[in-house]
């Protein structure tokens, strides 16, 4: 076998660098392409009304029951009125982490609604001294303080992340690059539905007042 001289394992190290070098930024470039595909409907300003945050969660829910869905819509109108934080965003986080199932329990013991991970953000509320989560308030029927404990968790990963991050709302899941995207690529279904329905909806008031010019 022929030893490797210095020199040569210098010039190997170098060509193994440059190949490193040379892979980094196609990944990058891989998650960029992924973000230049989603849109920007969680951008659009929707009001902060109930009657709509029922239409939306009607597009993404249809057998939801009224009455629920109306209730559903109330409690997250209130807890963002307080935390400043988008009903679109809100209703396909919902969607994509509970189905709106207050009952539902994940493998990692989220719950409510919002699949709030109490253990670990309980030591984040600790650590901005703030008051603890509730875990017996977040699996009752009534889930106004679940709603309120998802949007001011939401609250604070906008007022971290809003500035350098695009799509901050998925770090509600993972801060993790690769479990971020399934994640978007998830809430992305959402908010196609939900765009749409608003552009038919404005089509079909367009046509109507049309109908209705003398």
């Amino acid at each position: 076998m022929k030893t490797l001289t210095p020199k040569l394992l210098l010039l190997l190290g170098l060509a193994l660098l440059f190949q490193g070098c040379s892979s980094a930024p196609k990944k990058i470039n891989k998650h960029r392409d992924l973000y230049a595909k989603l849109g920007n409907f969680d951008k659009v300003y929707i009001p902060n009304e109930a009657p709509l945050i029922s239409q939306m969660i009607s597009v993404v829910q249809p057998e939801l029951e009224v009455n629920a869905r109306n209730k559903i819509a109330n409690d997250i109108h209130h807890a963002i009125k307080k935390y400043k934080v988008e009903p679109q965003i809100v209703v396909s986080l919902i969607d994509t982490e509970s189905n709106f199932s207050y009952s539902k329990v994940s493998s990692t013991g989220d719950l409510s609604l919002g699949q709030v991970n109490v253990e670990v953000w309980n030591v984040e509320f600790k650590r901005m001294k703030m008051p603890l989560i509730e875990k017996a308030k977040l699996v009752t029927e009534d889930q106004a303080y679940a709603m309120e404990k998802m949007a001011q968790i939401l609250s604070i990963l906008k007022k971290r992340h809003a500035k350098k991050d695009r799509r901050w709302y998925a770090r509600y899941h993972s801060n993790t690059t690769k479990y971020k995207m399934d994640y978007l690529t998830k809430i992305e279904v959402r908010m196609k539905m939900l765009a749409e329905s608003r552009m038919l909806s404005t089509q079909k008031a367009l046509a109507l007042s049309s109908q209705n010019t003398p």
